[in-house]
């Protein structure tokens, strides 16, 4: 399975992306904005990548901006994701090039229109470190409303609504398809 739209193509993750997504995950760029930041098994991760390949719970992607492998972005719910009324996404850009540009966007937009316009999802959450702040301002620009975690004040949670979302991201999907 692929998505693709604003310039990027998601590309659902397979056995061969296995050591690859160990690696950009344990980047420590990538690590310090985790939950856990600690450095991750080689043998704990096999374990964890071949459970989730057969969840239907969850789906992983591998970020292709022309071409080019730049990182990952994930979905997960309760329900199995064709089903799903909520589900959170997760994202993280190995290329730190694409750090502070425009078309980190762009996956999230991709997967999130998928989301709400071809599963009918409802709504979306996560969580993000509240030291985080390109995160949060990232998450703010597509239409996130953010709250107090419920039990760590070291992690802001944050929701989306269709309305919100597709209220907030309109300027952003027309410079990404500007091309």
């Amino acid at each position: 399975m692929h998505i693709a739209n604003y310039a990027v193509t998601l590309k659902q993750v397979t056995e061969q992306d296995c050591e690859r997504v160990w690696q950009w995950r344990n980047m420590p760029h990538v690590r310090q904005q985790m939950t856990n930041q600690q450095s991750i098994p080689w043998d704990d991760h096999q374990i964890w990548f071949k459970n989730m390949l057969v969840d239907n719970c969850q789906r992983h992607f591998v970020i292709y901006y022309k071409e080019q492998p730049i990182g990952v972005i994930n979905v997960k719910s309760e329900q199995p994701i064709e089903n799903a009324n909520r589900a959170e996404i997760g994202i993280y850009i190995s290329d730190t090039h694409f750090l502070s540009n425009l078309i980190a966007f762009a996956p999230s937009l991709a997967l999130i229109d998928y989301l709400f316009n071809k599963l009918n999802v409802k709504g979306l959450y996560s969580e993000v470190r509240r030291e985080n702040t390109a995160a949060i301002r990232y998450n703010q620009q597509l239409g996130y409303q953010l709250a107090d975690h419920p039990t760590n004040q070291a992690l802001v949670s944050i929701s989306l609504t269709h309305d919100d979302y597709f209220h907030a991201t309109p300027k952003l999907k027309s410079f990404l398809n500007r091309g």
